[in-house]
């Protein structure tokens, strides 16, 4: 018994020791600090009631010694509609926690903005506090801008309707029903949530201007990574479709990026205008860009690039494209080319009656970057095969070919190619400018035939006549540093 009472005893005196060793690690000298991974934590271009994507940062302990943190707390007491989770407590104060030796904890922020009823944007900044058990104070800035936005959930526009300059959000789909026209003016901004579309049955009519474009993008206004933001990822959202029964639509000045596809025209009445495209943007989809089913389609003066699927589609029908830049740079996943042609569709006939190239640019990295896919039906369907190209540079096999006149071919063993013909194509931030280069080849091959109807480029420089750039944008030397 008493040998028993000996052992007890020794185990007490080692958890005493052991509880004192512990307490002993723990300092509350003034002199140790806390390290931050960032002193400022932002949230860009919210959308005001609406809780915000969480951020979250890093708080070490770097020193040789544990620390005691008596409280984190937000300095405006949870007004500015910030909160944190911080080891596992969540609110806006959170008392007693503690940070071993070379350890580190997690704080996860997130913020809710109240509506101002403005148009404009807004700014609200807290701070984060950590006092540790020393009386020792540290922050870190917690700044958010939001803005008011129209939110809109599976609408349907029955009635000819007008949307003004504004920013507008789309969950699972805006419907333009027959016999309603959707008129969408300078400065409006559509903010797609995943997978919701625009359907257009009846018409659509965009027009956005040069310093105003209208803009159809996805709802994240966050970063992926933080060199790459969501508004540069493909397939955020669905895109825009021009159904059998919609005639008559116009995009004109409209910037349109990043869905699972840019604009998709259903087959329907071929005697008719179906859609025309001027001085707009179609970028960065996981599927096809521009896909046009035995549709009357004209394009001009617009860019359409990168795309998993063809920049640009054409499945029969009488299309015409006029100073246009297309070009495939997707490197995403494995891609098709910047141009297809097709007669077919699942084995029925879809006769391409016209498909005319001018003063255009189709290019890419493969090493033919136009396809057609046509059968040979011969007499059983007159007229199944027409395409023309004239005054254009385009990456595909040189022909001598009567539908091919005063071509330039992009050819990849020659320089300049591919990307060596724009300003910026840059891969690994997957951000681009199509601006031409000083010694591209698109450089003066326009023709001038029609140049009062297509005076001006893409961002409204004038084209001059007898040395017309080819694509969607005129030539811009690069203006140098002034001397120092």
């Amino acid at each position: 018994m008493k040998k028993q009472v000996i052992a007890f005893c020794m185990i007490l005196m080692s958890v005493f020791f052991v509880a004192c060793n512990e307490d002993a690690g723990f300092s509350s000298s003034p002199s140790l600090r806390l390290e931050f991974s960032s002193d400022t934590i932002s949230f860009d271009t919210l959308f005001t009631d609406r809780v915000s994507p969480s951020a979250m940062f890093t708080v070490r302990n770097r020193n040789k010694n544990s620390l005691r943190i008596s409280e984190v707390r937000l300095a405006s007491g949870g007004s500015s509609g910030f909160n944190v989770l911080v080891d596992g407590q969540y609110g806006t104060v959170m008392r007693d926690l503690e940070i071993r030796a070379k350890d580190s904890l997690f704080v996860v922020a997130s913020v809710k903005l109240e509506r101002n009823g403005l148009d404009t944007p807004y700014q609200v900044r807290d701070s984060l506090l950590f006092t540790l058990e020393s009386g020792v104070v540290q922050q870190v800035q917690l700044v958010a801008h939001g803005r008011d936005v129209v939110f809109m959930y599976a609408d349907s526009i029955l009635s000819d309707t007008t949307f003004t300059a504004g920013h507008y959000v789309v969950y699972d789909s805006l419907r333009v029903t027959e016999n309603a026209v959707l008129n969408i003016e300078e400065g409006a901004i559509f903010y797609f949530h995943d997978k919701a579309f625009l359907k257009v049955e009846g018409a659509l009519n965009i027009k956005g201007s040069y310093n105003a474009p209208v803009v159809f993008r996805g709802d994240r206004t966050d970063n992926l990574f933080d060199y790459l933001p969501y508004d540069r990822v493909p397939g955020k959202w669905g895109g825009v479709l021009i159904a059998s029964t919609s005639n008559g639509n116009m995009i004109e000045h409209c910037d349109i990026h990043g869905a699972e596809y840019g604009i998709k025209v259903e087959r329907g009445d071929t005697a008719v205008k179906r859609l025309s495209v001027a001085s707009s943007k179609l970028q960065n989809f996981a599927g096809n860009a521009l896909e046009l089913h035995a549709a009357h389609v004209d394009v001009t003066n617009s860019l359409i690039a990168n795309a998993q699927g063809n920049c640009v589609k054409v499945v029969g029908g009488d299309v015409a494209f006029t100073y246009c830049t297309i070009a495939n740079f997707y490197v995403w996943k494995q891609r098709d080319v910047a141009l297809a042609l097709h007669n077919n569709f699942e084995g029925e006939p879809m006769p391409l009656h016209g498909a005319s190239f001018r003063n255009c640019i189709i290019t890419g990295t493969k090493a033919d970057e136009l396809m057609g896919y046509f059968e040979a039906y011969g007499d059983t369907v007159p007229n199944s095969v027409n395409y023309h190209f004239e005054n254009s540079l385009i990456n595909t096999i040189q022909a001598e070919d009567s539908c091919f006149v005063n071509v330039v071919y992009d050819i990849v063993d020659e320089e300049p190619f591919a990307k060596a013909h724009f300003v910026k194509i840059d891969n690994q931030v997957f951000d681009y400018d199509f601006h031409l280069t000083e010694e591209s080849k698109a450089r003066g091959i326009a023709s001038d035939e029609h140049l009062d109807l297509f005076l001006y480029d893409l961002e409204g420089v004038v084209r001059e006549a007898g040395n017309i750039d080819a694509g969607c944008y005129v030539y811009k030397p690069v203006e140098e540093e002034a001397a120092e």
